[in-house]
């Protein structure tokens, strides 16, 4: 689980987020949120 995670946050700084604390919360609560983060949706 943590490498998943940590997948996750190395996406998200490459991506541009500053806070990804904030993004990770957000994308708890919306399961489609991180693929149109990315452009798969």
């Amino acid at each position: 689980m943590a490498t998943w995670r940590n997948l996750a946050i190395g996406a998200l700084r490459i991506t541009g987020v500053t806070n990804i604390a904030a993004v990770l919360r957000r994308n708890t609560r919306d399961p489609h949120l991180p693929l149109t983060l990315f452009g798969l949706t």
